[in-house]
């Protein structure tokens, strides 16, 4: 396989040996790797049901298509390896974007199978409600390739493979790579994942068990979930270094991008630079981060090679080949040896800026805009070859976001930015990109002052969204398209309300249309089907569906449970 950057995508798919699983995982203690055979192993030794034949004649000419969770860069990238990849192979491709909602992604699977697809490629919006999906595609007979993220167990019957990263093998490598870095001891702290996903479980206990193993001098200290957010990441930093002085000796990261902006920050007002850093990512930003020498190493998955590996798993199976029930990109470490390797296949900077400083001023911290202009002035600098055009381009794009955000707020851009002449010469007549940069400091600050006197920082951005779905939950809802009414995107505007609830906007509608479910089950006397329209799904199966996996029960189980316990009480006070 070939990327379209020219650089080869060719590895054993494979590549892993599964040990034998233990009687029962949960005996052993966290520390032990066995007590997590099933999360690390998830998938491999599913008992498939009656799966689809291969058709004959091979791959060329069959059509794929890829349901993917929304727009978003790095599924951008996915789209673009999965489409290259599948016309190499001589086969068509049909991508779907499901803007980050689960229902959304439930009627692309009908409009699917009434098309009578020759393979899906599934990227679930929710794992916890793709089994339904996964289990329609199959009772239809089109073969199903999941992807990307962790399935519940019951999902992997029904499916020809999983394609994506080995997340435990890479969380065992770079956990080597930390010890090799702390010389096999000394103390470090850990800013993990979402507690209660497969990504927190791999990136805690897989580095933990691993560490426990190569170097069991290391201790960990303290394992804190900061909501993968930049102050609170800060703030965390900065406690361990008061609570545990000179025994902090690494901090291993979830996150490379965002996180780690805010543990950069606490270690220089800590006076505590010397402490080792490792994170997962593989954004752009990590890899100046380690150019810089705040991170020491990160983990690195390409997307690009993810939506490959996904197309050539669909390709050997119409081939006939037998493909594993797993199939991993290979894990890989990125370090300072290797990092200008990573950087000089760009000229610029990460995806956005705009987007930081955007999150900055949504959230009304004045503080970090400083630090935001003064962080990116040393990058700038740093990149010695950026053209003055993609300078120009960055700062139109920061000063179109800021533009947009006042729009949003009803708030006069004019009167920050002035016309296009003085646009024009606030950035493009200045002597210095450092002029222009400071220029665009003194716009930021007097925007966030309007946002914050009227309240449109982004803690009244998610009580907002709160506010219209509770409104609004009977009705077709979509985040993109909320999102688009608040002048955002849905991808940042989902990023926003997960950092601020801990919830994904998907997860919390579900939750909030079944307990009005449930309210109308018990009080109203409607039926399950009624019911469903009446909280906003379309369809009664699906709604069915999410009420038996958020409830544990169907919702004529409960319905009759209700009932059962009203006569149980009125018998009790007839006696």
């Amino acid at each position: 396989m070939c990327g379209s950057s020219g650089g080869f995508l060719l590895w054993d798919p494979a590549q892993v040996d599964i040990p034998q699983r233990p009687d029962d995982p949960s005996l052993y203690p966290e520390s032990d790797p066995r007590r997590w055979y099933d999360a690390e192993y998830a998938g491999w030794h599913a008992r498939k049901h009656a799966m689809p034949v291969p058709p004959d004649g091979g791959p060329r000419g069959r059509l794929v298509e890829a349901i993917v969770p929304g727009h978003h860069p790095y599924w951008s990238e996915y789209e673009q390896g999965l489409v290259t990849e599948a016309g190499q192979l001589g086969m068509g491709t049909r991508v779907h974007h499901c803007g980050w909602d689960s229902e959304r992604q439930d009627g692309i699977v009908g409009e699917i199978i009434r098309r009578n697809a020759d393979m899906v490629i599934f990227v679930p919006v929710e794992p916890f409600l793709a089994t339904e999906s996964i289990r329609r595609l199959a009772a239809a007979g089109i073969p199903v390739i999941a992807a990307n993220q962790s399935l519940e167990a019951e999902s992997y019957p029904w499916i020809i493979s999983w394609t994506g990263p080995n997340d435990w093998g890479q969380q065992r490598l770079l956990a080597r790579t930390f010890a090799r870095l702390m010389a096999n001891h000394g103390d470090y702290c850990i800013i993990s994942h979402k507690p209660g996903t497969s990504p927190y479980l791999a990136r805690v206990w897989g580095i933990r068990t691993e560490l426990g193993r190569v170097a069991p001098a290391m201790n960990c200290l303290d394992v804190r979930y900061t909501d993968l957010e930049r102050e609170r990441s800060r703030m965390a930093v900065l406690t361990w270094i008061e609570r545990y002085g000179a025994r902090l000796r690494g901090i291993v990261s979830a996150d490379d991008a965002t996180v780690m902006e805010g543990v950069k920050r606490a270690l220089v007002e800590g006076g505590r630079q010397d402490i080792i850093c490792v994170a997962n990512g593989a954004t752009r930003r990590g890899f100046e981060l380690i150019r810089d020498g705040t991170l020491s190493a990160i983990t690195y998955q390409s997307p690009e090679m993810e939506g490959a590996l996904a197309v050539r798993t669909a390709a050997d199976w119409f081939s006939g080949i037998d493909v594993e029930p797993i199939r991993y990109l290979p894990a890989s470490v990125v370090t300072a040896a290797e990092v200008e390797a990573y950087l000089s296949a760009d000229h610029g900077l990460e995806s956005s800026p705009c987007d930081v400083l955007c999150q900055i001023l949504s959230e009304g911290r004045l503080d970090d805009l400083a630090w935001f202009f003064d962080d990116l002035h040393r990058r700038i600098a740093d990149s010695h070859s950026m053209s003055l055009d993609y300078f120009r381009g960055l700062v139109m794009e920061m000063v179109s976001g800021m533009l947009h955000m006042a729009r949003v707020c009803d708030i006069d851009g004019v009167a920050f930015f002035g016309g296009y002449e003085t646009l024009y010469r606030g950035f493009v007549m200045r002597r210095s990109p450092a002029e222009t940069l400071e220029w665009m400091r003194a716009r930021s600050v007097e925007l966030l002052d309007a946002l914050i006197a009227r309240g449109a920082t982004s803690s009244s951005m998610v009580d907002r969204l709160i506010s219209y779905t509770e409104l609004h939950y009977a009705d077709p809802l979509a985040l993109k398209v909320i999102a688009e009414q608040f002048g955002l995107s849905a991808a940042y505007l989902g990023r926003l309300f997960r950092e601020r609830t801990g919830n994904t906007y998907s997860k919390f509608l579900n939750e909030l249309r079944i307990r009005k479910a449930k309210t109308l089950l018990r009080q109203a006397g409607m039926k399950p089907g009624e019911v469903a329209k009446a909280v906003g799904y379309a369809e009664s199966g699906y709604f069915s569906y999410v009420f038996r996996r958020l409830v544990g029960m169907a919702p004529h189980e409960y319905l009759k449970r209700q009932a059962a316990s009203a006569d149980d009480a009125a018998t009790g006070s007839d006696t």
